[in-house]
């Protein structure tokens, strides 16, 4: 189906579709997930995330049925299959955190703060608590997107057309060629799945990765390993790639405003689109 832009005539009817869509994965969810409340939005930028009882859906395109339902799986099973909240995310992080410290050696300084007080130092640990959080994610979306492909198979093609062809990693408006951690995460999934092509790796550093990312993915599934410990020997993988990551996005700098979806008149973060530009450079108004 040909991707549709979601204007305001269409509005209604695309919520309604997106929330009949959200009842109808709970009932079929195997296995089942708790209910979620939808928050729907037309919004330049496409995101997808939710919290515990909650899903955003945010996005300027309607994709068909099929995308939908992969989104809505996805973000439902987050909260059965490798549940993140925030307690146990700070654990688990704080936890794969240590046993990579030990692992390699490094031990904390105790700075004393008072008498009665003291604080550990790990500014000269070489993985920031982000790290972490951002592969436990990835470990995340490996867990739930296999078993939206194990168990959904009409709808996975959709959810693989989009991570695949659609899914890029920019810096400042502009597609980084180089190998970047979303795209050493999607050439893991051809080790995971029969017949997927894998994204062209540059660096055969990356590509020695693939298939260690993939095994380490297979025992925690099997549950062979813990997902702290599978948090742990990820960080050591993707590490020298989010580094490169977070230094391309600090030479390119922030910029004041950057990111801000406002009107740069009235400051209103409200809007409607109204015209669109083709691939050819002409508007087509709505």
């Amino acid at each position: 189906m040909k991707n549709e832009i979601i204007t305001k005539k269409s509005f209604p009817k695309v919520k309604k579709r997106v929330e009949e869509l959200l009842v109808r994965c709970w009932k079929m969810s195997k296995p089942i997930y708790p209910k979620m409340l939808l928050d729907f939005k037309v919004n330049p930028q496409e995101s997808y995330f939710s919290q515990p009882g909650k899903v955003w859906f945010l996005s300027p395109l309607w994709r068909g049925d099929d995308f939908v339902v992969s989104i809505l799986f996805h973000e439902g099973h987050h909260w059965n299959i490798y549940p993140v909240d925030l307690f146990r995310s700070l654990k688990e992080v704080f936890d794969a955190r240590n046993l990579l410290a030990e692992e390699i050696g490094f031990k904390p300084t105790i700075i004393h703060r008072g008498l009665w007080k003291t604080e550990e130092d790990w500014s000269g640990f070489g993985h920031p608590v982000e790290e972490f959080q951002y592969v436990e994610n990835i470990l995340g979306d490996y867990l739930i997107n296999l078993l939206i492909h194990d168990n959904y198979t009409t709808v996975w093609d959709a959810l693989w057309n989009f991570l695949s062809l659609e899914g890029q990693f920019v810096v400042a408006g502009k597609v980084v060629k180089r190998d970047t951690t979303f795209l050493l995460y999607i050439a893991v999934y051809s080790e995971l799945v029969i017949g997927l092509k894998s994204p062209i790796l540059m660096s055969q550093e990356s590509i020695a990765k693939v298939p260690k990312i993939a095994k380490i993915v297979k025992e925690c599934r099997s549950g062979r390993i813990s997902t702290t410990f599978a948090v742990k020997e990820l960080v050591k993988l993707f590490h020298s790639n989010i580094m490169e990551d977070a230094k391309e996005q600090k030479k390119e700098g922030d910029g004041e405003g950057k990111g801000k979806q406002e009107c740069p008149v009235c400051k209103n973060d409200e809007f409607e689109i109204t015209e669109y530009q083709k691939e050819d450079g002409s508007w087509v108004k709505i």
